[in-house]
């Protein structure tokens, strides 16, 4: 059942890690249609995506701004009084974050025609995305609008941080880069909720442990962490965040984080009162998943221990920083440029394709480049190197040219996805790397 009682004061959150949200909010579009239900022209959450977007304003820097009499009518709100009164909550949390709200909430004017013709110029309020996420989060969460609204927003204001920040495209990151940068993200403010529940009053190591699983009950419906092991079909001694795909991940460290800004907002004391506040977070973000996907946390896919996928991106880091030449012939049994080898060309090519690539810049290579390099890693017969009248080509040019051509095949490297199809050659994946470091090792 969602919480719908309204707040009095201005709700504060700790916009840093609301990129939680984006793997919470994998809402489908029958159930974004339900949520909007009184927006009947929405059939999708592209098209309600869209409608968000389309009303910004694009500003320098790549960002946009929202006006707020706009952002009004999206959200719901008929009486603008009524709005101004969201937007004063907002301006009192964004102050609480330690923001400058003039920084962020700009007063302007704006033209409008009136019944006459003549135009006037009434107040508004020019909205960068953090003010838009703070507007959400202060709206009445009874208005289906504001709900996904403060996923929208949360969504879209941890993108833009991510890049100014670090220069991190977080929905480009594969699945298992995604699922690294979000567990060492929980491992972070795992660190700072402890800090938060040692001063509420938290203490012996019986008493975090109690505190962590409450965290955990809230979020699953119940179920603590041997319970979460057993209806997983976990290992009695795994770690259950280390089995989390990013969805999972995203949904806890949002509790986290959220707990420990309640626990130090609302200053917290007593070991049972800290408990209770973690349960209460838990089952606020298990609702919030209910409202927006329906797929509840326990019910997500377990997910390859994350450790192995730590050791496998510490693997290939370690042979990028291998000069090219040096990777090449000191992990390898095999090729070498001065020492190439017999293969079958038609099951084994890809596989030396895909070494040339791993060492070439952004390993990228175009097809003609392909073809020059590989006699000097294969042997190749006078008859494979011989031109072809017909096509003014040889055969081996030719078979390199099909591992192109041919990629619609389910054999093929590319529909496997070790290598990407790009404009005039190829390029390896992560999953083509991972390959590379296996096959040639020693």
């Amino acid at each position: 059942m969602t919480d719908n009682r309204k707040l009095d004061g201005p709700v504060k959150f700790d916009f840093d890690f609301d990129e939680a949200m984006q793997r919470v909010a994998q809402t489908n579009p029958r159930e974004v249609t339900e949520l909007v239900e009184n927006a009947a022209e929405v059939d999708s959450i592209d098209a309600l995506i869209d409608r968000f977007e389309a009303a910004g304003e694009d500003v320098e820097g790549g960002d946009k701004v929202w006006f707020a009499r706009d952002l009004a009518t999206l959200l719901g709100y008929g009486k603008w009084d009524n709005f101004l009164a969201v937007i004063t909550k907002a301006k009192a949390a964004c102050e609480q974050s330690g923001h400058n709200a003039a920084d962020h909430f700009a007063d302007v004017g704006k033209m409008v025609t009136v019944g006459s013709g003549a135009g006037r110029e009434i107040a508004d309020i020019r909205l960068d995305r953090y003010a838009c996420y703070l507007v959400a989060q202060n709206g009445d969460g009874r208005k289906r609008p504001v709900a996904f609204a403060q996923t929208y927003f949360a969504i879209q204001t941890r993108r833009q941080e991510l890049t100014d920040r670090d220069g991190i495209d977080f929905g480009k990151l594969s699945e298992n880069h995604q699922r690294l940068y979000l567990r060492e993200q929980v491992v972070s403010e795992i660190k700072k909720l402890n800090g938060a529940a040692k001063a509420a009053g938290v203490e012996t190591g019986k008493d975090f442990a109690k505190f962590h699983n409450k965290g955990y009950q809230g979020l699953y419906g119940g179920r603590g962490v041997d319970e979460i092991k057993r209806y997983k079909n976990l290992p009695a001694k795994a770690n259950v965040l280390d089995h989390m795909g990013s969805t999972e991940l995203a949904a806890n460290l949002f509790r986290i984080t959220q707990t420990e800004e309640k626990l130090r907002r609302e200053d917290i004391r007593g070991k049972e009162a800290a408990c209770t506040a973690h349960y209460e977070v838990g089952v606020k973000v298990r609702q919030t998943i209910e409202q927006l996907s329906g797929i509840m946390p326990e019910n997500l896919p377990v997910a390859e221990n994350v450790k192995k996928i730590a050791a496998q991106e510490r693997k290939q880091q370690r042979m990028r920083a291998i000069p090219a030449q040096t990777r090449i012939e000191q992990p390898l049994a095999a090729p070498k440029a001065a020492d190439p080898v017999e293969i079958d060309l038609s099951k084994d090519l890809w596989k030396y394709a895909l070494l040339i690539m791993s060492v070439r810049p952004n390993g990228e290579i175009t097809t003609s480049d392909l073809i020059d390099a590989m006699p000097g890693y294969v042997k190749l017969s006078d008859d494979h190197m011989a031109t072809n009248e017909s096509r003014k080509d040889s055969k081996f040019s030719q078979i390199v040219r099909n591992l192109k051509s041919h990629k619609a095949s389910k054999s093929n490297f590319i529909y496997q996805g070790y290598a990407e199809d790009v404009r005039g050659g190829f390029k390896i994946t992560d999953k083509g790397m991972e390959f590379v470091w296996s096959y040639f090792k020693e």
